[in-house]
């Protein structure tokens, strides 16, 4: 460690250790350089309709982490706070994993990701009222980059769940549907998904569905749709 007590670069040999991921069910096990771990479907990652590849989550890349025995240390690069009559927030954040050790262990790989508060997955939530879910985005977006890059499974995920294909896919079957009729498949894994980026697991994602007054996914009907994704789009 210099004496700006900066992370080590770790050697390229270390770094060159990837992973393999082989569909596993409905999951994938990953084979990893310290052992085998399974990324669970709409918890470790989701699957998009119309799209090639699942999106890596973030509790997939915290698994894909741990796998490689790293830690997360996140760095704010830059921000931009407006307050007035038009807010805006915006946030750039660099995430390093690294090998513990002394003087901040050494570094592994690193990611960035940014997130603002003009996203279309925001609706018309008021920018005070994301802003803090945005930065904790932007961390999230800058962990799976940064787990993907030690991995090398950026052929197998997505880095990031778009969320516009799965808002227009949303709004094509509601235009389509009933609004008493049941949400489909698709919807529910969609809920499940913006659970699993928000930090939830399955059975906590139930658990606040529950609370919302549903019995279950089965019972939510297309005119309550958009008031359940918001239980975790805007979820602190």
């Amino acid at each position: 460690m210099n004496e700006n007590n900066e992370l080590q670069i770790i050697d390229a040999e270390r770094r060159a250790e990837m992973a393999i991921a082989k569909p596993s069910g409905q999951n994938y096990k990953v084979t990893t350089p310290r052992g085998e771990v399974i990324l669970r479907r709409d918890v470790d990652f989701g699957v998009i309709p119309g799209t090639k590849k699942p999106a890596l989550l973030k509790s997939g890349a915290e698994r894909l982490a741990l796998s490689y025995g790293l830690c997360q240390q996140y760095e704010m690069i830059e921000h931009i706070e407006e307050f007035g009559k038009e807010p805006f927030f915006y946030y750039l954040v660099k995430c390093n994993l690294v090998v513990p050790g002394e003087n901040g262990g050494t570094l592994f790989s690193c990611g960035y990701g940014s997130a603002n508060t003009r996203e279309s997955s925001n609706g018309m939530a008021s920018a005070y009222n994301t802003a803090n879910s945005m930065c904790k985005k932007a961390q999230k977006r800058a962990l799976v980059h940064a787990a993907l890059a030690i991995s090398g499974l950026s052929s197998m995920f997505y880095a990031d769940i778009e969320d516009e294909q799965f808002m227009k896919k949303a709004n094509d079957l509601k235009a389509t549907m009933d609004e008493n009729s049941t949400i489909t498949t698709a919807q529910m894994r969609r809920v499940y998904a913006l659970a699993a980026e928000a930090g939830f697991s399955g059975d906590e994602a139930k658990q606040k569905i529950i609370a919302a007054g549903f019995s279950s996914t089965k019972d939510i009907k297309q005119k309550d749709y958009e008031r359940v994704c918001n239980l975790f789009k805007t979820n602190e």
